[in-house]
C-alpha cells in the first residue's frame, strides 16, 4: 500500500512537472514568443546613422569657399568560413598594415577589421582590382577648404559632427542636411558589421550658401595685410570693404588669420572675427560723425571759424592736445588738420544730449545686425554717465568703443546720402536642387543725415585727401573721400598709452557716386603710427585694385555742390 502511495506521488510530480514544462514553452513560443524574437533580432541588428552631404560655401560669383572632398572607410568582416588568406594579404600590405598580427586576428576570430579609415579614391580603385569576399567600403565626406586661409576668419570651419566657428557654426541648420539611417548587423561582442543596403530613411542635402564676398577683393585685402604685417609688425589688423548703397560687404579680412584646413594647429585667438567682435577706440575717423552732426543741426558751416588755442585747451581738469599748434581754423580746415581742440569744441557747441542722439542714429552702441554670430556692441555710455570731460574727448574719438563694422557702416551713411544701410553678408541660401530657400536684400535702416549735409560733408573729406591729413590714401584719376585716424591706447590702470596705438584710414570711391567703401586698421603698429603713414597708403593700394577689378570708371572731376 505504501509502495503504491509513493508510485502514486511520483506519477503526479511527473505529470506536475511536464504540464509546467509545456506551459513554459506556451509562453515562450506563443505567448512571447513575438517579443523574444524580436529582442534576439535586436541583439544583432542595428541602425547607423549617415550623415548627409553638407552644403558648399561659394562667394558671390559662385567661387568655392568650402567643399566636400569624398574619402572611404575601406574593412573587411567575415560573412563565411571560406578565407582566401593570400588576397587579404595583399590588401592589407598595400594598406600598410602588418600582416602577420590582421591574420592572427583573423585566426583568432575576429569578424571585423579596418583595411583603411580614411582612403581617397585611388586607393579604392586599387582595392576593387583585387576585391575578395568580404571586403566592403562606406564612402565619407571630408569637409575641404580650396582656398585656405582666405575669409577663414567668414568661413570657419567644422568639427567631428557640426560646425564650429564663422559660417559653417552660424548656419549649421542649413548646411548640415536632414541624415538617413541603414541596417547593419553585430555580433555577439557587439562588433558592428556594416551592410550596403537596406537603406531606410533617404538623405536630404545641406543647403549651399552664396556670400557677398568677393574672392578676389578678399585676396586683395589680405594680401595688403601680410604686407603690414611685413613693415610694421602689428598686434593684429582688419580691413572692411563693402558697398555703401547696398550695406553688401565685399571683403572682411583679419590678421591674425589661421588654415580651416588645419585648424587644430593655431590659437582659438586666431579664429576671432576682429571685425565685429572687436571695439576699440576710433580717433580721429570719429571726427567724421561729429561733423555730420554739427552740419545737420546746423551749429556749424564749412567757413565758421574755431580758435584752436594754440594747440593746448583745459577742459575739466584735463589738457587737450593738437599735434601742431593752430590758432583759428575754419570748420573745413578742422577737418582738414584733424585738430582735437576744435573738435571739441564744436561737440562743445552741439550740446551732450544732441550728440549723443546723432551717435545712436548713427548706429553706436548697438549691434549693426550683420547676419553672422558673435557681433559686439561696441561701448556708448548713456549721456547720464558722461563725465564733465566726455563732451570734449568723445567727439575726437574717445571715450567711446566702436567696431571696424559699425564704423564702416555709419560712415557708409554719409557715403549713401544719409542713408544707413544694415550690413549683410549672406547673399542667398539654395537647397540641394537648385530651390532658393532665401535670399537678403538691403534694408535701410533709417535716415540720419540729409542728403545735402552728406555731399556737403562728402566735399570736405575729398579735401582731407587731396591737401590734408589723408594724402597717402589719393589716387590718379579718382576723387577719394575719406579720413585718418590715430588713437592712443588705453591700457587699464595706467592711462592712455604713449607707446601703443591704433592706426585708422575710412575712406569711399568715387566720392561723388561711392561704390566702395574700405576701413584699415592696424592695431600696435612698430615704428610709425600715425594713420596717414600706416593706414592710409593700405587704403590707397586696396581701393585702387579694387576699382579696376571692379571695372568703376575713373572720374577726375572733383565733386561739385549746388549752391556751395
Amino acid at each position: 500500500m505504501i509502495v503504491k502511495r509513493k508510485l502514486y506521488l511520483v506519477v503526479v510530480l511527473i505529470i506536475c512537472t511536464l504540464f509546467s514544462l509545456v506551459l513554459r514553452l506556451v509562453a515562450l513560443q506563443i505567448v512571447n514568443g513575438n517579443n523574444f524574437a524580436m529582442d534576439a533580432e535586436n541583439l544583432h541588428n542595428t541602425t547607423i546613422k549617415i550623415q548627409a552631404e553638407r552644403g558648399k560655401i561659394f562667394d558671390r560669383n559662385g567661387s568655392p569657399l568650402a567643399l566636400n572632398i569624398p574619402s572611404y572607410e575601406i574593412f573587411w568582416r567575415r560573412v563565411s568560413n571560406t578565407i582566401d588568406k593570400e588576397k587579404l594579404k595583399e590588401l592589407f600590405t598595400l594598406a600598410g598594415q602588418d600582416w602577420p598580427s590582421i591574420a592572427k586576428r583573423i585566426d583568432s576570430g575576429a569578424n571585423f577589421i579596418y583595411l583603411n579609415r580614411s582612403a581617397d579614391e585611388e586607393f579604392l580603385n586599387a582595392v576593387k582590382q583585387n576585391l575578395t569576399r568580404g571586403i566592403e567600403w562606406k564612402e565619407n565626406k571630408n569637409r575641404v577648404y580650396p582656398c585656405g586661409e582666405l575669409a577663414a576668419n567668414i568661413v570657419g570651419f567644422v568639427g567631428s559632427d557640426y560646425g564650429l566657428e564663422g559660417i559653417e557654426r552660424d548656419y549649421e541648420d542649413f548646411l548640415k542636411g536632414k541624415p538617413g539611417f541603414k541596417l547593419a548587423q553585430r555580433d555577439a561582442k557587439g562588433n558592428i558589421l556594416y551592410t550596403l543596403d537596406g537603406e531606410q530613411t533617404a538623405l536630404e542635402p545641406g543647403c549651399d550658401i552664396y556670400l557677398t564676398i568677393d574672392r578676389f577683393v578678399q585676396h586683395i585685402a589680405e594680401r595688403e595685410l601680410a604686407e603690414i604685417q611685413q613693415r610694421f609688425d602689428p598686434a593684429s589688423a582688419v580691413v572692411v570693404v563693402l558697398e555703401p548703397k547696398t550695406g553688401k560687404i565685399l571683403a572682411l579680412a583679419n590678421y591674425p588669420s589661421y588654415d580651416p584646413n588645419r585648424f587644430g594647429e593655431f590659437s582659438a585667438s586666431h579664429f576671432r572675427n576682429r571685425a565685429i567682435t572687436d571695439f576699440y577706440e576710433p580717433g580721429s575717423t570719429f571726427k567724421i560723425i561729429t561733423a555730420s552732426a554739427a552740419l545737420e543741426e546746423r551749429t556749424f558751416s564749412p567757413k565758421d571759424q574755431i580758435f584752436c588755442e594754440n594747440g593746448r585747451y583745459q577742459l575739466a581738469g584735463h589738457t587737450i592736445r593738437d599735434v601742431h599748434p593752430y590758432g583759428w581754423l575754419s570748420f573745413r580746415e578742422a577737418l582738414l588738420y584733424s585738430s582735437n581742440i576744435a573738435f571739441t569744441k564744436i561737440g562743445q557747441k552741439i550740446g551732450e544730449k544732441e550728440l549723443y542722439q546723432y551717435l545712436k542714429k548713427f548706429g553706436f552702441g548697438e549691434k549693426t545686425g550683420i547676419d553672422l554670430g558673435g557681433e559686439a556692441s561696441g561701448l556708448l555710455r548713456d549721456v547720464n554717465k558722461w563725465s564733465k570731460l566726455s563732451i570734449g574727448a568723445i567727439p575726437y574719438g574717445q571715450e567711446i568703443g566702436v567696431t571696424p563694422l559699425q564704423l564702416s557702416s555709419a560712415v557708409g551713411a554719409v557715403a549713401n546720402g544719409g542713408l544707413l544701410m544694415e550690413p549683410f553678408i549672406v547673399n542667398e541660401i539654395k537647397s540641394g536642387d537648385g530651390e532658393i530657400i532665401k535670399k537678403n536684400h538691403p534694408i535701410l535702416k533709417r535716415k540720419v543725415i540729409s542728403d545735402y549735409n552728406a555731399k556737403l560733408l562728402t566735399s570736405l573729406l575729398v579735401d582731407v585727401v587731396e591737401s590734408g591729413t589723408g594724402k597717402a590714401a589719393a589716387i590718379n584719376g579718382y576723387s577719394v573721400a575719406g579720413k585718418t585716424g590715430t588713437s592712443q591706447k588705453y591700457i587699464p590702470g595706467e592711462g592712455y598709452s604713449l607707446t601703443k596705438f591704433v592706426s585708422s584710414f575710412i575712406g569711399y570711391a568715387p566720392a561723388n557716386n561711392p561704390q566702395v567703401l574700405i576701413l584699415v586698421i592696424v592695431d600696435e603698429p612698430k615704428g610709425a603710427y600715425y594713420g596717414g603713414q600706416v593706414a592710409a597708403p593700405s587704403f590707397k593700394n586696396i581701393m585702387e585694385k579694387t576699382l579696376r577689378y571692379l571695372e568703376i570708371p575713373p572720374d577726375k572731376m572733383r565733386l561739385e555742390m549746388a549752391g556751395l
